[in-house]
């Protein structure tokens, strides 16, 4: 069995996790991914309509979901602000973040406005961006975080002003934390009645087309609302350039693919980093051997290593619906397997985050 390390490489973003021989150690770092970055909420006639998934209108949802944001988004140094768009309105001002700075700034949000009779031109608000030279008075990697049902007035191109701006801006990158709720009941109104769901649709594939050209990160926002790890991994694939996390400790005896007693509280922390990290992605645990024995045992040999990871992982709470265990057996030493030493650092597991 061989492994295609051209296909692993192109997959991005990727958070490798290894696990070595070694005194136990951990470390995770979050490495400044930009300079600047604005929340960036739509604020047209849709906004203000009942967002069915959290039972509020969407715009208080919004507000709620920023207010959980700040003091979750790393303290680095970043510049932050807060725009809304549809029309523009400069809600707080592009100046250093600090935990809790946009708290004071919330109530400028109107909770009710007028929902009928206002289009929503999105096209036109994202252009704002450029138009109010917003992106002109910053130096350096921006990242754009919007709030948005995606519901665009018809004739109006979202996606080709994104793709514009991306052009014009390389170092700006587009997030969505989306509003569309295809599939959404309104338990209040006539069989039959309701949601445009062919219009939900809509917003939804708009929104995940936005992320997609914006080179940024599709969210629905009932996934993240009060839910702390899926919002601090959110944050984190957000902000962060690159999390590494290294644990050293785990030995896996010769022919042996159980996990010993005490390696247990080094595998707890990888646990910990992973719940704050896994959302959205899917975890790969990926088990090898050294060189002993024939390679059809050794694959067998580390696809059981793989899957007793796996378990003990499942074991204390992380989904296996979000785990795979793959074997590599003795392919991709890592060391030399002429040496006692090297064999046992063969005898490993690695841990990928993929989308």
């Amino acid at each position: 069995m061989s492994r295609n390390h051209n296909v692993w490489r192109m997959i991005v973003p990727i958070i490798a996790l290894m696990i070595f021989i070694g005194a136990a150690n951990a470390s995770a770092q979050c490495a400044p991914k930009v300079d600047n970055f604005f929340i960036f909420v739509d604020q047209s006639g849709s906004m203000y309509t009942n967002y069915m998934k959290l039972n509020m209108v969407k715009m208080v949802a919004a507000k709620q979901l920023i207010a959980q944001m700040d003091g979750m988004i790393p303290d680095l140094g970043y510049k932050g602000g807060i725009d809304l768009f549809a029309d523009f309105q400069e809600v707080h001002p592009l100046t250093v973040y600090k935990p809790g700075a946009f708290a004071p700034s919330l109530g400028a949000i109107k909770d009710d406005r007028k929902v009928f009779g206002r289009e929503t031109p999105m096209k036109t608000g994202i252009l704002e961006l450029q138009n109010k030279a917003v992106l002109d008075k910053v130096i350096g990697p921006v990242t754009v975080i919007m709030l948005t049902d995606g519901m665009a007035s018809p004739g109006e191109d979202p996606l080709g002003v994104v793709k514009q701006l991306v052009a014009t801006y390389p170092r700006v990158a587009f997030h969505v934390v989306s509003f569309a709720q295809p599939g959404a009941k309104d338990p209040k109104v006539i069989k039959g009645s309701g949601l445009n769901q062919k219009e939900e649709a809509r917003g939804q594939a708009t929104n995940q087309q936005l992320a997609k050209l914006g080179h940024g990160i599709f969210v629905e926002a009932s996934t993240i609302f009060n839910n702390q790890a899926a919002m601090q991994s959110f944050l984190n694939q957000v902000f962060c350039a690159r999390e590494k996390i290294i644990l050293r400790g785990i030995q896996f005896d010769f022919d042996k693919y159980n996990i010993k007693p005490e390696f247990e509280p080094i595998l707890d922390v990888a646990v910990d980093q992973l719940k704050k990290w896994i959302y959205p992605y899917t975890l790969v645990i990926n088990g090898y051997t050294d060189d002993k024995g024939t390679a059809e045992y050794n694959q067998k040999l580390s696809e059981r290593r793989a899957n007793s990871v796996l378990d003990y992982f499942a074991s204390k709470g992380i989904a296996s619906t979000k785990m795979k265990a793959l074997g590599y057996g003795l392919m991709d030493p890592i060391a030399s397997n002429a040496t006692e030493e090297g064999r046992a650092l063969n005898r490993r597991v690695e841990l990928d985050l993929l989308q």
